[in-house]
């Protein structure tokens, strides 16, 4: 699943699937200057901007976090919810629009809740 996202999602460089305490579960680096451990620190360190604002966000009543959108000079990262604590992330390249790939995200996810 996570291949066909990269594929799928224009400006893709990678995507990461972790669990709850941000450890990678599975991950796919299209990019040779993105390597595997790259990702996986990107995930992990999703997971604590991600639960601090899961937490913030129940706790003010807004409900829980479904997706979150972080621009960064070398790209931008996409990350959107799964059942349990779980979370998918997507690495753009930079200067490319993120819409397509979000809607991307947002299917693979279907896909990744539906088989856990």
């Amino acid at each position: 699943m996570l291949s066909s996202l990269v594929e799928r999602a224009p400006g893709a460089r990678g995507a990461v699937f972790c669990d709850y305490e941000g450890e990678f579960v599975a991950l796919v680096a299209r990019d040779p200057a993105l390597s595997e451990y790259d990702l996986k620190v990107f995930g992990a360190h999703m997971a604590a901007a991600w639960l601090d604002l899961e937490t913030h966000s129940s706790a003010q009543g807004a409900g829980g976090i479904v997706e979150l959108r972080l621009g960064c000079a070398g790209g931008t990262l996409l990350c959107r919810a799964l059942p349990d604590g779980y979370y998918v992330m997507l690495v753009l390249e930079g200067g490319k629009p993120s819409a397509h790939a979000a809607f991307e995200l947002g299917h693979t996810a279907k896909e990744i809740a539906s088989a856990l």
